[in-house]
Order: structure tokens, then sequence, then C-alpha cells
């Protein structure tokens, strides 16, 4: 009975452990580098990140692509997510333009954050279906389209 149970014990502790493991980005994160010009060049931000920095949940998205700038004062971000329904779609919809107003009143009143705070002002949170963007300061205009495009 002890082996039993300390069997079922073991299992259930290995099965804890890998539904709590950190997921690794996949499929957008490839996706964001192809289609981004200075892909390449970004921090790969982890799942850790977009929780503590812009409060995204992890039950809300089943992929993601966070990407920056080693220069914050540039302003370059991507962050792309495909949220797990439309009520979560909308919900980080929301996240994604708050974490945008944050950092345009974070950015404002300070002559070095110029270029950031215009690159934010001109930036806007899309999308398409579960696909859901928000590129900063893209060399491409066209670049957020692009990564809301399935393939």
């Amino acid at each position: 009975m002890t082996k039993k149970f300390l069997t079922i014990l073991m299992v259930l502790c290995f099965a804890l452990t890998a539904a709590c493991a950190e997921r690794t980005p996949g499929v957008l994160m490839d996706k964001a580098i192809r289609i981004a010009e200075d892909g390449e060049s970004l921090i790969q931000m982890s799942e850790d990140d977009l929780y503590d920095i812009i409060g995204i949940e992890p039950e809300e998205y089943t992929d993601y692509a966070y990407l920056t700038d080693h220069d914050s004062l540039s302003g370059r971000e991507i962050i792309l997510l495909r949220a797990t329904d439309e009520d979560a779609a909308e919900a980080v919809a929301e996240k994604l333009e708050e974490y945008r107003q944050y950092r345009l009143h974070m950015t404002r009143n300070y002559p070095d954050q110029a270029e950031a705070y215009r690159t934010l002002n001109l930036a806007e949170v899309q999308r398409e279906d579960l696909l859901v963007v928000l590129s900063v300061a893209a060399p491409d205009p066209q670049e957020a389209g692009l990564l809301l495009q399935e393939e």
C-alpha cells in the first residue's frame, strides 16, 4: 500500500511540475523574428516578463513572442500573442493598450525619451481573430499586419 501511495505521489508531483513549467516561445517567436527586419538583434523576453511587465496571464494565451531592443530609449518592441479564446483576446488587447498608455505617460516629459514617445504614440494594438499584436517602432510600417496573418 505504501509503495502504491508513493508511486501515485511521485506521478502527481511530476505532472504538477510539468504543468507549472514555463512555456517556451514557439511558432510566434519564430514568425516575429523572421518578419521583423531587426528581429535577430532584438532580445527575446520570457513568459515571466510578459506577466511581470504587462500583466498578461499564462492562461490567456497558447503561444507568444515578446521581443525588445537592447536600448530601451528607442521604444522598440514586438508583442504577439495567440489568445486561448475570444474573451482572452479581448483582455490581452486591453492589457496591451494599457501598457502602451503607461509607456506613453512615462516617456512624455523626458527629452531623452522623445523618440520612444513618438513611436509609442504612432503604435496601436491590433487584433485578428485570436492573434493580438503591439508592434512599436517597426522599420516596416506593415510589420503588425504581417504578424497578424495566419500562415
